[in-house]
């Protein structure tokens, strides 16, 4: 099945618009805009797996298994370099990506694919200078938050992109710092964290961000994800900072009012900070990429892993994109 690319997309959309024919494009009514609907049908045409898939990628090379049971089904490289991945309720993947042009300038996208394809099916742009960190996919509204950084002074920044498309709203929040992690729970509230004691939550309705204080101190946050009951933490205790042998936990987080405790800790055997890699929860299943591994552990129970898949090139970023 073929793919067309966002550039084709584009095309055909301002060729509508200038040619006055956009009532006859694609059968639109008078006045509609045709680009929301030749996107949706995009994403529907390349929709071409009945599987769930999970994606896993690093720099410009994207690796894609069925699952849970890991059998290779595709690879396929990029030409930006990829920081993180997430996936929404329809099965589509966001990829956070930083390009560099040939001048040297740095500048960040999110490319959104469908579900079994392996070209993007749209470019969301993000603010001038800022490169994306992560995302997360509101399960209430299909609203996308980017977290990202200023190439120029590392502030951070949450971009939200309403349906998950379009220009986003930027919030800020002095309770970030470098890295911030993003993660919608089930009800479409936004907690943010980067690590330390210190958190943001953006309340389902608000408008702003509010402080959130952690009854305990965590290291740098990897990833964020709501687990069905409590906010995911991939992270460390900083008091376990003995040279190489730091490991990986998962803190669950549960949020009263501005507190934020610790519920409760996942611990992993052999899973080590130095080269911990990014992570993704399925359910009961923890996907993770520590080292040259894409390795499986029951969550929240821990321990040892129950499968470890030894991909070709290293991966980083993974997520989980579920079959419609």
């Amino acid at each position: 099945m073929m793919l067309w690319p966002i550039n084709a997309l584009r095309y055909a959309a301002c060729l509508c618009v200038l040619t006055g024919a956009v009532a006859g494009c694609a059968g639109l009514p008078p006045g509609t805009s045709p680009v929301a609907p030749m996107r949706e049908a995009l994403l529907a045409r390349s929709a071409g797996s009945q599987t769930d898939l999970l994606y896993a990628g690093v720099h410009q090379r994207v690796v894609v298994y069925t699952y849970p049971d890991g059998t290779l089904a595709d690879t396929f490289k990029t030409s930006f370099s990829i920081q993180a991945m997430c996936s929404d309720t329809k099965g589509d993947v966001f990829i956070t990506a930083e390009v560099a042009s040939k001048s040297g300038a740095r500048t960040g996208y999110v490319y959104e694919y469908a579900h079994g394809g392996k070209s993007p099916v749209a470019t969301l742009d993000v603010p001038s200078h800022e490169i994306p960190v992560s995302c997360s996919s509101d399960p209430t509204t299909g609203n996308l938050a980017v977290t990202s950084y200023d190439s120029r002074n590392y502030a951070p920044l949450v971009e939200i992109y309403t349906g998950g498309s379009g220009e986003p709203k930027p919030y800020h929040s002095v309770e970030l710092g470098a890295n911030p992690q993003p993660a919608y729970d089930a009800s479409g509230s936004l907690f943010v964290i980067s690590g330390g004691n210190v958190a943001a939550l953006l309340a389902k309705g608000k408008q702003t961000f509010e402080k959130i204080t952690l009854n305990e101190t965590i290291g740098n946050v990897a990833h964020a994800q709501w687990d069905g009951k409590y906010f995911a933490l991939q992270s460390y205790a900083p008091s376990k900072h003995n040279g190489e042998n730091i490991y990986v936990h998962y803190y669950r987080v549960q949020i009263s009012g501005s507190k934020g405790t610790i519920a409760g800790i996942s611990r992993f055997v052999n899973w080590r900070q130095k080269n911990a890699g990014q992570s993704w929860l399925q359910g009961d299943t923890l996907v993770a990429t520590p080292g040259n591994s894409i390795t499986f552990w029951k969550y929240p129970a821990g321990g040892k892993p129950f499968k470890v898949l030894h991909p070709s090139d290293p991966t980083q970023a993974v997520t989980v994109s579920l079959a419609r």
